[in-house]
């Protein structure tokens, strides 16, 4: 949501309810038959403010440890933390831990984390660009390494046009643990609904040309069209403005996330034009239909946008190491060469 907070002039403003709607303890129990199973678990104020807080990431102490960056080797050391004061001790949060651990139990043992708007998909480094989480180390490490989670715990609201009532307008903050899911890349969609109507789609990843779509008759994204309109004439309880990801996997379409309209980044389209599709009061059709726009990048021209997570990426030999080996080994060598600029600082 935050990567397109500056991208929506012109754009009419968002209220603190418009936002909530959009929280997956609001549409999730609405749509529960359309998407994945998700086990929504509220965070303690403790959690939360660590989450927002600022200062050197610290990953909470957990009973497992943390192995999103080591799978099949040890877990990191529960202690463990990137922050120059190695002797503070790391932060635990044994509520939040048991009821995260409970939750990826009841889901097979893996799952997918987010917040109430944000996954952790700017500290995927950590895992190799996979956010699969095996128990509440894993996931405590994504959120403490996220941006997108620091907004969400403390900016989610800002730019909204009304101060409002906040206890009734917004909600308390969430950990949503979600049933894993291989998803295809090329079968991910972004659709934008305005006054309950479909007007626009786009693909996920804007970085990437994905030739299936050029099959020279169009036929392939007819049935892309067809998909997205099933699904969302299929009775999604969702708010009349709003941003749809969509999944689509064999002949079923799945919904993944819902963001407010104009706070939402339009990938491939831009804000004024995308309001410019809003059908006219008189003219407005009964439902949505595949008669919507929909942008995928052109296989005969390279893409010309970066990823929206480009910014977030770690340097290649912090990355490398994470691959190879882990936290564990991040860690050492970190301190390794925080030693090695002591040293060279009093020879100096």
């Amino acid at each position: 949501m935050a990567a397109a907070l500056e991208r929506a002039d012109a754009a009419p403003t968002l209220t603190c309810a418009d936002v909530t709607q959009c929280s997956i303890c609001h549409w999730y129990p609405l749509n529960k038959k359309h998407t994945f199973k998700t086990i929504v678990v509220p965070a303690s104020r403790a959690f939360v403010e660590f989450l927002g807080s600022d200062g050197p990431m610290v990953i909470p102490e957990t009973a497992k440890g943390a192995r999103v960056a080591s799978r099949g080797r040890t877990a990191v050391d529960d202690d463990c933390e990137l922050s120059d004061d190695e002797s503070a001790p790391a932060p635990r949060f044994p509520d939040d831990e048991a009821a995260v651990d409970a939750a990826i139990a009841e889901l097979g043992g893996v799952a997918f984390c987010k917040l109430n708007w944000s996954a952790p998909r700017d500290a995927a480094w950590l895992t190799g660009g996979r956010l699969q989480c095996e128990c509440a180390g894993d996931v405590f490490a994504l959120l403490a390494a996220s941006e997108f989670a620091r907004h969400d715990v403390g900016r989610a609201y800002d730019g909204c046009g009304d101060g409002g009532d906040a206890d009734a307008i917004k909600c308390g903050a969430v950990v949503a643990l979600r049933a894993w899911r291989d998803l295809e890349p090329s079968r991910e969609f972004r659709c934008f609904l305005l006054d309950g109507v479909l007007v626009a789609a786009c693909q996920r990843r804007v970085d990437e040309v994905f030739e299936e779509f050029d099959d020279g008759d169009g036929s392939a994204l007819r049935g892309v069209k067809a998909g997205i309109a099933r699904l969302v004439d299929a009775g999604l309880d969702v708010p009349r403005d709003c941003v749809l990801d969509v999944a689509l996997d064999g002949r079923r379409a799945y919904l993944v996330d819902v963001g407010p309209s104009v706070a939402t980044d339009p990938l491939l389209f831009a804000w004024p034009e995308l309001l410019a599709l809003r059908p006219a009061a008189s003219a407005r059709p009964r439902g949505p239909s595949t008669d919507f726009e929909l942008r995928v990048v052109d296989a005969d021209s390279p893409p010309v946008m970066p990823s929206e997570l480009s910014s977030f990426r770690a340097p290649l030999d912090v990355a490398e190491i994470a691959r190879a080996g882990g936290l564990d080994e991040l860690l050492a060598s970190m301190r390794t060469q925080r030693a090695d600029d002591s040293s060279s600082s009093d020879d100096d």
